[in-house]
């Protein structure tokens, strides 16, 4: 969410309107409680249906694409510009 937000700022023509203080503090913390339930969650069904023999092979095949991506954005940085690499990063 704090991704797509920081696109939006960088390619928006708009003027951004401040956000009070108490709105930005909740929207932080509903944030940290989604994390917070996310991580365990995907843990929990991890160790579930992941075999631990290939669980460390899984997870490295999985990271590939990942470390691809962030690779070619930092390569490209000079051509993508600010905005461009922030819409590569969020999707």
């Amino acid at each position: 969410l704090a991704a797509l937000v920081a696109a939006w700022v960088s390619t928006s023509s708009t003027p951004v309107v401040a956000m009070p203080l108490a709105a930005l503090v909740a929207a932080f913390f509903a944030f940290e409680g989604c994390v917070g339930m996310y991580f365990p969650s995907i843990g929990t069904l991890r160790s579930k249906y992941v075999p631990d023999s290939h669980r460390s092979v899984i997870m490295n095949l999985f990271g590939i694409p990942l470390n691809v991506l962030v690779v070619s954005v930092f390569l490209s940085i000079k051509k993508l510009g600010v905005c461009g690499a922030l819409s590569v990063s969020t999707g």
